[in-house]
This record gives C-alpha cells, sequence and structure tokens, in this order.
C-alpha cells in the first residue's frame, strides 16, 4: 500500500500521463483519462485541497459521476493482481471510496449511519 501517494504513483496506477494538472502544482489538482475496452473512466484528484472526482462510462452511457470533498487519506493498494485507489474523509461517517481499474473497473462508496 502506497500512503500519500507521489504524482509517479498515480501515473503507475492510471497507466498514463495527467491530460491536465493544476499551474500550482500536480498535489493541488491533475487529471486522468483512461480507456479500458469499453470502459472509459475520468478522474480528477486534488490531493492537497482533498478533492476526488470520477466519470465511468461503458460504450456511449454513462454509468457514474461522483464526486467528493474534504478527503485527507490517498491510498494506492496492490494485492493479487488488483490495484485499487482508495481515498477517505475527515468525516467518519463516510468511510472510504475506493476506484479499481484493473483487472476490471469497479468503484466502491461506503458510508456509515451517524
Amino acid at each position: 500500500m502506497t500512503s500519500r501517494p507521489e504524482l509517479l504513483d498515480y501515473i503507475v496506477f492510471f497507466e498514463t500521463e495527467p491530460l491536465w494538472v493544476s499551474p500550482e502544482g500536480w498535489y493541488h489538482g491533475m487529471r486522468f483519462e483512461i480507456q479500458r475496452g469499453e470502459d472509459r473512466v475520468l478522474a480528477t484528484l486534488a490531493p492537497d485541497e482533498g478533492e476526488f472526482a470520477v466519470a465511468w462510462w461503458q460504450g456511449e452511457r454513462l454509468r457514474l459521476r461522483m464526486n467528493a470533498v474534504q478527503l485527507n487519506r490517498w491510498e494506492i493498494e496492490t494485492q493479487e493482481g488488483r490495484e485499487l485507489l482508495r481515498v477517505s474523509p475527515l468525516e467518519d461517517r463516510f468511510k472510504f471510496c475506493e476506484l479499481q481499474l484493473r483487472p476490471h473497473v469497479r468503484v466502491e462508496w461506503a458510508a456509515e449511519w451517524s
């Protein structure tokens, strides 16, 4: 598990260079786009700002669009052929959001009753 990933960690995770990087530096914002078969994922990350947004299409159909703010934990985890990006917030009620790209695209969001 990579805690507080660096730019190179994100490039390896997304297997591409960012489409866009904030003029203030990557830690203030970057955007990645990946294509896996008919799945296309657009992810915007701003670790210093605590923001994460993801959109996922299958073919022309939008399957998911979400964003989260006030995130303070960013981790990239690799195990048994799967790799995922996990973000967690300051607020305990929202537990985490995971974006998995390998071996297939998966998004998981978990929250608890307060």
